[in-house]
């Protein structure tokens, strides 16, 4: 986790660092893949080449990308935090019981409605219910990412900058991660699509014989019948 501010915007700092080296091995990827879509090689040799763009790539990458990968858990894990001492610190209990027992009949897609508006609110108690209620919902997974957003702003808005920063590390190490993903599998199509479309010859035209060749060629094979 990340003690403080200072902590928050180092991280920040060497998120975005780190991200830049991997975008521009990436790009340097692109470029290669690129080069090789201009060669008519057949498939096995591209299967070959760009496997070895693939291994020269993520082995430049890989100690970078473990390092963004920690910097975002520890921003998660802090997030959390953050997110749980703001519930947590709610001391209007008659409240939040009442508003509990109140919203068990409503369904989980619903409590998404109730928290946007007590968010826009600012009704720490209610919004501490719906946290309650629907942590106890069995088909909450359907809901939990569209959910965990709405409570991470509400809380992180309140720490400022070092929420900002987080969220930052966060989605940077989301957005390089895609682009690794979206390259690899994007090729790996392109790549299966060609391997399995026959390859385009031109066409072959006959030699062109005039009479007088055909008729000799014609008496030729007519003397071996007669042998």
């Amino acid at each position: 986790m990340l003690k403080d501010a200072i902590e928050a915007e180092r991280a920040e700092r060497d998120q975005e660092a780190d991200c830049a080296r991997i975008n521009a091995a990436i790009g340097l990827a692109e470029q290669d893949i690129a080069a090789l879509e201009t060669r008519q090689i057949d498939p096995d040799e591209m299967r070959e080449k760009w496997s070895a763009i693939r291994d020269r790539t993520i082995l430049a990458i890989r100690a970078v990308r473990r390092n963004v990968i920690e910097r975002a858990i520890k921003a998660k894990q802090t997030e959390r935090w953050m997110i749980e001492k703001s519930i947590r610190e709610e001391r209007d209990g008659r409240v939040t019981r009442e508003f509990s027992a109140e919203l068990k009949k409503v369904p989980t897609k619903d409590l998404l409605d109730y928290l946007r508006y007590l968010i826009k609110i600012g009704d720490r108690a209610r919004i501490k219910s719906i946290c309650i209620v629907f942590e106890a919902r069995e088909d909450r997974q359907a809901y939990d990412v569209a959910f965990g957003k709405m409570l991470a702003r509400f809380a992180l808005a309140e720490y400022g900058n070092v929420g900002e920063r987080l969220t930052r590390i966060c989605r940077l190490a989301e957005n390089v991660d895609a682009r690794i993903a979206n390259l690899f599998a994007a090729y790996s199509v392109t790549n299966c699509s060609r391997a399995l479309t026959p390859p385009k010859y031109a066409p072959i035209k006959p030699p062109r014989l005039d009479v007088s060749a055909c008729d000799a060629i014609g008496d030729s094979n007519h003397s071996h019948d007669l042998v």
